[in-house]
């Protein structure tokens, strides 16, 4: 089932580009735009992202908006 991406607070995008490096943060516009065709599934308050056969992102969206950085989570390498 493919839905829309939630929401994501101005504050928590800001805090996370500016946690980038400077090489991924010139990757930063192509790979939001690839986001917008990979299969989104809703559960809840929570959206996954299939980035690929073994790797889901995960939006923690309580009234369909990410509000805080710790409610994104990756299981891909570079996940803290």
């Amino acid at each position: 089932m493919s839905q829309s991406l939630p929401p994501v607070a101005p504050s928590v995008t800001a805090e996370l580009v500016a946690a980038l490096s400077p090489r991924l943060s010139k990757r930063l516009d192509g790979g939001v735009g690839k986001l917008a065709g990979l299969p989104v599934v809703r559960d809840g308050d929570t959206v996954r992202i299939a980035l690929d056969d073994t790797t889901a992102l995960e939006l923690h969206a309580p009234g369909g908006v990410v509000r805080s950085a710790d409610a994104i989570r990756c299981g891909c390498l570079l996940a803290p």
